[in-house]
């Protein structure tokens, strides 16, 4: 079954692509990044804009160091942190060129998606061999049509599930295990492209951004817009059994 989701309303809107939503270790807040050079804490649990703190750069990533401080990368070159409790910010980094991206993990393992459609699981201190294996299924004509892959995120509560988004604005739900696409977890496609993706703490609850890029000339010019779904326990049970499957 499929679902749009629930879209977060702002008073003020996003007015420029959206470049990364991250729900908070142990909250339903998330944090969101974009162009226009806005970093911004939403509660999902009460609907509510906890935070707009504008810089002067477009804001290309962030992430959380725990539930009261954050990171953003700038198209300034400038890694900046953020107490969202008190509003003091400052600069931790500095670079000759933008930042592209930034995190803050102790994870074991990740996952990369490339802008051939391709996704690589690797491992960190491990024995654990990686793999790559193609995002997209072949067409009719046996070949691989590229999507590029936008964004990875991992579910908390089920190791190995992961979900996708990409270009055509595609949501896919993947076992690492079997490197299959897990068909009873459908989400619709969106009318823009899936920028960036999140599961909440608890796995039940998963983030959606579509926007454009600001990377192709032929992409929709619609405003950015951020949509919640509920992970309900039907769809947690099909990824769930689909993981199982693969195991056996």
């Amino acid at each position: 079954m499929e679902t749009k989701g629930t879209c977060l309303k702002f008073e003020n809107p996003i007015r420029d692509a959206v470049t990364k939503i991250r729900f908070a270790p142990k909250s339903n807040n998330l944090l969101i990044s974009s162009w226009d050079s806005s970093l911004r804490l939403y509660d999902v649990d009460r609907f509510v804009l906890r935070v707009e703190a504008p810089f002067e750069a477009a804001l290309l990533d962030c992430c959380f160091q725990n539930e009261l401080v954050a990171f953003s990368a700038g198209s300034d070159g400038c890694v900046r942190r953020y107490d969202l409790d008190s509003g003091i910010h400052d600069t931790v980094g500095n670079h000759d060129d933008l930042v592209s991206c930034i995190e803050y993990s102790d994870e074991t393992r990740f996952v990369a998606g490339s802008i051939d459609g391709r996704i690589a699981l690797e491992y960190l201190n491990s024995s654990d061999a990686g793999y790559v294996f193609w995002c997209h299924p072949k067409s009719k004509d046996g070949r691989h049509h590229v999507v590029p892959v936008n964004d990875v995120a991992f579910n908390p509560i089920i190791s190995g599930a992961f979900v996708t988004g990409n270009n055509k604005g595609d949501v896919a739900t993947w076992d690492a295990q079997s490197k299959r696409r897990i068909q009873q977890v459908q989400l619709p496609r969106y009318s823009n492209s899936v920028t960036s993706l999140s599961y909440n703490h608890t796995g039940r609850l998963l983030a959606v951004a579509s926007s454009n890029t600001c990377l192709e000339a032929n992409e929709i010019e619609e405003p950015p817009q951020i949509f919640i779904h509920e992970m309900d326990d039907n769809r947690i049970g099909s990824v769930s059994s689909g993981h199982s499957k693969s195991e056996k």
